[in-house]
């Protein structure tokens, strides 16, 4: 027997040697890169006012036309 069983699964030394041994290899973590989802006070101005100028448009063509 190994001088080491728990580690060769209680094989003798010349079975331990003729069975394949296969490397396990640790896959990489990925880093996860979180999208930052808060708004500038500039966005929020274009947004307010490209939303205000399509409500006046609308607006223009159901009064007028």
């Amino acid at each position: 027997m190994s001088e080491s069983p728990h580690i060769r699964a209680y094989l003798c030394d010349d079975c331990w040697n003729k069975t394949p041994h296969f490397k396990v290899k640790v896959p990489k973590v990925k880093k996860v890169v979180k999208k930052n989802n808060e708004w500038t006070w500039g966005q929020i101005v274009l947004y307010t006012l490209g939303n205000l100028s399509c409500l006046i448009v609308i607006g223009y063509y159901l009064m007028f036309k």
